[in-house]
């Protein structure tokens, strides 16, 4: 469906805004402190406003609240990338957030609006892809074109922004009359009781993925350029995790016997956590490169299952803006304990050293998974295994 191409490009403009914005801190000397405000009151704006969209959002007004959200995004953004100065670019990022929380928001109640009934997982599955896949090359198109200055990065992303607008206008949306995936809940042999614990835990998942995701992607680019590592090649590792965390996310639609089962949610996540403990243990660039790109495959199957739990059961918009408020919690709290973790050093340290302690940022990462897991087993009950595993899924 052409509309998924709408949460790529936008993603893109999100992601070049965000390592724009943080590589260019470390360039400019600013504390880790002060990364962790830009970065942290974007999601804390995207939180509050996220919690507010989902309950005033429904399909019939969605659309609209889509092309006034991108419009000023698009101001917002220019913003980002053409301020240098702290606080008129933490006003910036504010009303970033606040555009990019009513987007995502308002596309996911439209895109299940246009999905036919029946097909939320493979709706699922394009959502997950496609705003992955927006975030990887965003993260790669800031990379190559950090250097030719910020004008230049503006133009790309107004451009893109252009694209997104035409795509809506040329969409012509289902009728109101028509079911879709929004009226009717899928894989109908799970009961609702299961549905609703799986909301619960879909919100775990989404915190916990946040809490973790966010900081590398906000203090590694910052940490890259401390340490004279070319933009491209610090943008890398981030491209490579979120294109290997879309296609992943994809190729889950393909395994519709995974959803609603907890081994699942411990494989992943237990192995995710034993690589973040691998990158503390052995610190450098190549092995923390390398693991992270791996690590979308992680993320991957989160996001998937987040926002498959979140839209099949209750209230799906005040199910997903609470995923959504999530987003921006987890990735603030997220953003500051690991701004704390790293110790006292995170001044701007001399030219040509490092600041901070990032393999403590690692550990972190690890020991909030290992946590999240074990709460995750306990949500899902002592009879809940028993619950679903008796229930057949039908593929895709």
């Amino acid at each position: 469906m052409l509309i998924f191409i709408c949460p790529a490009l936008i993603d893109l403009i999100g992601f070049v805004a965000i390592f724009a914005v943080s590589y260019g801190a470390g360039e400019r000397g600013m504390t880790m402190m002060q990364v962790a405000w830009l970065q942290g009151l974007f999601q804390i704006a995207y939180m509050v406003t996220s919690l507010a969209a989902g309950f005033v959002l429904n399909r019939g007004n969605a659309r609209i609240i889509l092309f006034a959200s991108i419009v000023v995004a698009l101001v917002s953004v220019a913003a980002c990338l053409l301020i240098t100065v702290f606080l008129p670019l933490i006003v910036a990022m504010l009303v970033f957030g606040v555009c990019f929380a009513f987007f995502f928001n308002s596309f996911q109640t439209f895109m299940r609006g246009e999905a036919p009934p029946g097909s939320l997982v493979r709706t699922t599955a394009l959502y997950t892809l496609a705003w992955s896949a927006g975030s990887s090359f965003g993260l790669q198109v800031a990379g190559s074109l950090y250097r030719q200055g910020a004008l230049v990065l503006v133009a790309a992303t107004v451009a893109v922004g252009l694209v997104v607008i035409g795509i809506l206008m040329y969409h012509s949306p289902r009728s109101l009359e028509d079911p879709s995936a929004d009226d009717q809940h899928d894989a109908a042999d799970v009961d609702a009781i299961v549905r609703r614990r799986y909301v619960w835990i879909a919100w775990i998942i989404i915190f916990t993925t946040m809490f973790v995701q966010r900081p590398i992607f906000s203090f590694f680019p910052t940490l890259s350029a401390r340490a004279g590592v070319h933009p491209a090649l610090a943008s890398l590792p981030l491209c490579l995790h979120m294109l290997c965390q879309g296609l992943f996310g994809l190729a889950i639609a393909w395994f519709p016997r995974w959803l609603y089962r907890r081994w699942p949610l411990v494989a992943f996540q237990s192995v995710a956590a034993i690589l973040f403990l691998v990158i503390w243990l052995a610190p450098g660039f190549g092995i923390a490169a390398t693991l992270i790109s791996l690590l979308g495959i992680w993320s991957g199957f989160a996001y998937f299952m987040a926002v498959y739990y979140a839209s099949n059961a209750g209230n799906r918009s005040r199910n997903v803006g609470v995923n959504e408020f999530l987003v921006g919690l987890g990735s603030s709290a997220g953003i500051f304990t690991m701004e704390w973790a790293m110790g006292r050093n995170t001044a701007a340290p001399a030219a040509g050293q490092n600041g901070g302690d990032p393999g403590s940022l690692y550990l972190v990462c690890a020991l909030a998974l290992i946590v999240a897991t074990i709460v995750q087993i306990l949500t899902a009950g002592r009879d809940g295994r028993r619950g679903f595993d008796s229930h057949r899924r039908e593929s895709v």
